[in-house]
């Protein structure tokens, strides 16, 4: 069993606890998080988005114990704070939502972590490893202790882009990702950081520049200085895609880049990683879904066979979630301590 310590209990960190509750093999021993126990095992219990979690929770003096695991609470708000060698853990995994650097990850190994998992990107892109699953797996040294999984949008078209590259040649790509509010985002028009963040959440279709072709970049290097990406937040709570262009050196059907990923999702790397559905779904119908990506097949489209938009659903929380459970079983598996 891998003793695990989550850093930071929002959406990521909740949305991982709820998928290791019926998982023998993983044990999360601690939440650190700034916010009050109460409020913290009351979002556990009541979600907005997946409903009440199904599970016997009992407030324990430390923290909390579901259906007989006992995980201990804490307000540890750094690494200078903590002592991972107290909770007996194996691998922190930081899901603040905010970039991490080097330092701050080597001082967590420090205080007796034995891996970090990084549930962003990092600040130092150059410095640490970013793992997309499905795109890079064979370049992935995961004897190191630092690892960082990207963006949720670099999960959900990463492995894509790399299929297809393969099958014909990408000379350029743009990335639009379409997701719904988030806690970062206003209630109201609020006065902040940033201009078009302060605007209401719930009211508006709000345009970003993102960091996600960055992320892309460094595990597919053919991309370099070919891709760029943006995003829109809209008044949904959950359910996302990505609006992906590229422009391909070798002239392709609609049909055939839908055949061109059907034939690869059963692959080693890809399978349950990423799908294709020909099925006329909405955003509603992928909460829950733990691929990184689901193609829908019938929006694939072309203009004279060398542009090519596709589009990609995921659930930015629960997929990426997913994601971090099987990083956590890569080094169980092979890396053993």
């Amino acid at each position: 069993m891998k003793n695990i310590s989550l850093v930071g209990f929002g959406r990521i960190g909740r949305d991982l606890f709820r998928q290791t509750i019926k998982d023998d093999s993983i044990n999360i021993v601690s939440v650190s998080d700034i916010a009050e126990k109460e409020n913290l095992v009351y979002l556990l219990k009541y979600d907005s988005i997946y409903g009440p979690l199904n599970a016997e929770i009992l407030e324990t003096e430390k923290g909390i114990s579901v259906n007989g695991k006992e995980t201990i609470f804490n307000k540890w708000k750094n690494s200078d704070e903590s002592d991972w060698k107290s909770t007996n853990t194996d691998i922190v995994v930081l899901a603040t939502g905010k970039q991490q650097t080097l330092e701050e990850c080597k001082n967590h190994l420090k205080k007796g972590a034995k891996k970090i998992i990084i549930a962003s990107t990092p600040s130092e892109k150059n410095a640490i490893e970013i793992y997309l699953p499905g795109a890079n797996d064979d370049d992935i040294d995961f004897s190191k202790s630092i690892i960082s999984l990207g963006s949720n949008t670099a999960n959900a078209c990463g492995p894509i882009l790399k299929i297809l590259n393969d099958a014909v040649q990408i000379d350029r790509a743009f990335i639009n990702t379409v997701h719904g509010y988030s806690n970062s985002n206003r209630l109201a028009d609020v006065a902040g950081e940033g201009l078009t963040n302060n605007r209401a959440a719930g009211e508006n279709i709000i345009p970003n520049q993102t960091n996600s072709y960055e992320v892309i970049e460094k595990v597919l290097p053919f991309l370099k200085n070919k891709i760029k990406s943006s995003s829109m937040t809209v008044p949904i709570p959950d359910g996302s895609i990505v609006d992906l262009t590229i422009d391909i050196a070798n002239r392709t059907s609609s049909e055939d880049i839908n055949k061109i990923i059907q034939e690869n999702i059963s692959k080693k790397y890809i399978k349950n990683r990423i799908g294709i559905t020909f099925e006329p779904i909405v955003s509603s119908d992928v909460v829950g879904n733990s691929l990184s990506g689901l193609v829908d097949g019938l929006s694939t489209m072309n203009i004279d066979e060398k542009k090519i938009k596709i589009l990609i659903w995921f659930d930015n929380g629960w997929g990426y979630s997913s994601r971090i459970l099987e990083t956590i079983k890569i080094y169980q598996e092979n890396y053993g301590k």
